[in-house]
């Protein structure tokens, strides 16, 4: 009985409509088929451009980069794998500081790179037959919408962002910081696409392209020593040496790939030596490849748990 009398109301008690443990099962679950999907998704656009490679036209057998499969009947898949590989890296939380930050801004990045193609000319790409060697203007008005609706999204996300962040006054400052460089960096590109279209439309690929890998391979390596310093227990110690190893290849391949990026491009502009054709679409390959590599790790990593340790989280409150 209440204090005027009257008996409340079992509806008027909020109730959870599962319980806790059912809850926490799916969220694992939920975490498992985020992370598979993002090796189904570079699969997916892997097997595109290589069903270009052997059945397409002539023209686009031998294209000299995966971006460059922009301009191809693979195209839908280009852009579909790349804004949904966004949408999970932005989704998936991970360690508090760096390896969190780092996910959202990489999962920001990759629209940029699905929504700007490469321009003719560069990356692989061939220069039109009358000589265009930029992006073609038939395709810079689908440009300008589609990063004009990403920049309206963005505002939202950036927004929603901050109100949590704000709200929950107990953030740490790592957070704080992190959302802090996303906002920079979105203004950044707000002011860049607003201001030097033109240098926009030729750079934004490869601007956008090269610091989302270098972010995951940064993510990668935290993932080596977090997963090396596990003590808690003899199995899991012993399962965090293997998973360390493959994350700690997974940064290392990717390293060694920008390196030889590098290397091939100054070589290239210099014109020095013979460098292969088609090395650019060789790098982005096992970069992609490596990409798979470390999530499929991380799926099996955290199967029983669905996030790491020290994960970007407030701990859960238990109902009154």
């Amino acid at each position: 009985m209440s204090e005027t009398g009257t008996e409340t109301s079992p509806a008027t008690v909020a109730q959870p409509v599962t319980s806790p443990g059912v809850r926490a099962s799916a969220a694992v679950r939920t975490y498992r088929y985020l992370r598979l999907s993002l090796v189904g998704l570079v699969l997916l656009l892997l097997l595109a451009v290589w069903l270009e490679r052997l059945d397409g036209l002539e023209a686009n057998r031998h294209l000299g980069s995966i971006s460059a499969y922009y301009y191809t009947p693979a195209r839908s898949v280009f852009v579909g794998a790349l804004v949904a590989i966004g949408i999970s890296l932005v989704a998936i939380v991970g360690r508090r500081g760096f390896e969190d930050t780092a996910l959202n801004i990489a999962g920001m990045l990759a629209p940029v790179v699905a929504f700007v193609p490469t321009p003719r000319g560069a990356g692989g790409a061939p220069c039109d037959p009358d000589g265009r060697c930029s992006v073609p203007p038939e395709f810079v008005p689908a440009v300008e919408n589609n990063i004009t609706s990403l920049i309206a999204l963005g505002v939202a996300g950036v927004a929603l962002g901050g109100h949590v962040v704000v709200r929950r006054r107990k953030s740490s400052r790592a957070t704080r910081i992190g959302l802090a460089l996303a906002i920079v960096v979105f203004a950044g590109f707000v002011l860049w696409f607003g201001l030097a279209r033109e240098s926009f439309l030729d750079v934004a690929h490869f601007g956008a392209a090269t610091p989302l890998f270098a972010l995951v391979t940064g993510v990668a390596y935290v993932n080596a020593r977090r997963a090396r310093s596990r003590r808690d227990d003899a199995a899991r110690a012993r399962a965090g040496k293997a998973y360390a190893g493959v994350y700690a290849a997974v940064a290392g391949v990717m390293v060694v790939t920008f390196l030889a990026a590098i290397a091939l491009a100054v070589m290239d502009q210099l014109g020095v030596g013979d460098t292969p054709d088609e090395w650019v679409l060789w790098v982005e390959v096992v970069l992609l490849l490596s990409f798979a590599t470390f999530w499929l790790a991380q799926t099996f990593d955290f199967w029983a748990d669905g996030l790491p340790e020290d994960a970007s989280v407030l701990p859960s409150v238990p109902p009154a």
